[in-house]
């Protein structure tokens, strides 16, 4: 029986760009058509991102518990790929009925301006109103300016803001969970699965999830939060914003986190075996030199790592005797 396909065509261009992927045969040629096929809109680089979202919460992984010559065999199957892709990639979370795509902000920043960063690449910008923009690897953000607002939408990745005072004009910094309001300081957002994460750095700042009400954030925090409102907050670590000097600084966190961090900086895709992704880590890492991060986590933890081929990486259970 012909697998069921998906509605959305650009859906069914990632699946197979997935495949090829995973296929063996990945060259430095067709990674670059690649990022020239995730870069023709914004639409294609969200349903690229929804299906590397869905992967990373695929619950039912083919990985789990598995010994590594099962799983080559299973990447070897080019139809098993594209029926989990489709399953991880999932009708709700592509389409959600009336569409994830029409509760997308795309139309209303049309005419913005749009900063982005590729793979393994930071960018500083000077932004019209004085404040200065930084973007992690693999971000982008979308800004409107003019003379009554201030409004910037963080669409994917990780960013740092210093924020220039301009009186009754805060600025409102948008993401999927909710909007920020700041009239000036410093601080640092960052977009993750179903969720948001902002470091207030230097001032308060005000946070207006999507479906609860307005609350306050002091200067010094960490504040994670979803549409329904605040998840957690702690006080701010002495390194949040090491990423700018290229190193990632982690104290006791899932190994989810540090990956999720890891991908933005190599080509190709990373995957992660859930079993193992709980196992805390601590220390600073490499950005630049991703290698030598994960020469380090196979040497701390009870993980084993396979390069299956130039752009498919493997992170799962180590083997036992």
């Amino acid at each position: 029986m012909k697998p069921q396909r998906l509605d959305d065509p650009v859906a069914e261009e990632a699946i197979e760009w997935m495949v090829r992927l995973q296929s063996g045969a990945f060259d430095e040629q067709q990674q670059s058509e690649l990022e020239r096929w995730r870069n023709r809109s914004s639409h294609h680089r969200q349903v690229y991102q929804r299906l590397l979202s869905g992967l990373a919460r695929f619950q039912q992984s083919p990985w789990r518990g598995r010994a590594s010559q099962p799983l080559l065999n299973s990447l070897d199957q080019p139809d098993g790929r594209r029926a989990l892709l489709r399953n991880a990639l999932g009708v709700c979370l592509l389409l959600g009925g009336a569409g994830w795509l029409a509760s997308s902000p795309r139309d209303s920043w049309r005419d913005g301006l749009e900063y982005s960063t590729r793979t393994a690449e930071r960018g500083s910008w000077r932004l019209s109103d004085g404040s200065q923009l930084q973007l992690n690897a693999r971000s982008r953000v979308s800004l409107w300016f003019d003379g009554q607002q201030r409004r910037l939408r963080l669409h994917e990745g990780e960013m740092l803001i210093d924020v220039a005072p301009l009186g009754q004009r805060p600025l409102a910094i948008q993401t999927a969970s909710g909007t920020l309001f700041s009239e000036g300081g410093r601080l640092a957002l960052r977009e993750a699965p179903g969720r948001a994460r902002v470091v207030t750095l230097q001032q308060a700042a005000s946070l207006a999830p999507g479906a609860a009400p307005a609350v306050l954030l002091r200067a010094g925090q960490v504040t994670w939060f979803d549409p329904r409102g605040v998840l957690q907050q702690a006080p701010m670590a002495a390194m949040e914003t090491a990423w700018l000097q290229g190193w990632l600084v982690v104290h006791d966190e899932p190994l989810a986190n540090l990956v999720e961090a890891l991908r933005s900086y190599r080509k190709g895709w990373v995957r992660l075996d859930p079993a193992v992704a709980h196992l805390r880590v601590s220390g600073r890492f490499p950005l630049d030199d991703s290698r030598q991060t994960l020469e380090i986590l196979q040497q701390s933890l009870p993980v084993r790592i396979v390069q299956v081929t130039d752009y498919l990486l493997l992170i799962g259970q180590q083997r036992t005797a």
